[in-house]
């Protein structure tokens, strides 16, 4: 799935990213925003979870972003429902020519 970017976000081109640790069917969306400093990402989540972005590293080549779904501890009734929010983080540069780094995991709260 490649959602488009929302208004006035332009795509990171495909050689500029490495989307290799997200599984098949997750979402494949990364946009830059305003000066280039904005990177936008798709997420998912569903039912009872909620996913955001953390910007673990920035080097002068890479750019690595971490997305986590979190879901709470206690079970209870869940809407088998996904979404598809668009996530952003902020960069202290504009992204460039560095390489997107996306990883993904779950975890419980």
């Amino acid at each position: 799935m490649k959602p488009k970017p929302p208004n006035g976000g332009k795509p990171v081109p495909a050689a500029q990213l490495d989307l290799a640790a997200l599984p098949t069917d997750y979402p494949k969306s990364v946009w830059i925003e305003g000066d280039g400093t904005v990177l936008g990402l798709t997420g998912q989540e569903g039912g009872c979870s909620k996913v955001r972005a953390d910007l673990t590293e920035q080097t002068d080549t890479v750019v690595r972003v971490h997305l986590v779904e979190t879901s709470p501890v206690e079970t209870r009734p869940c809407t088998m429902d996904l979404r598809y929010p668009p996530l952003t983080v902020h960069l202290a540069a504009p992204l460039g020519a560095r390489t997107v780094a996306v990883t993904v995991s779950a975890e419980k709260k």
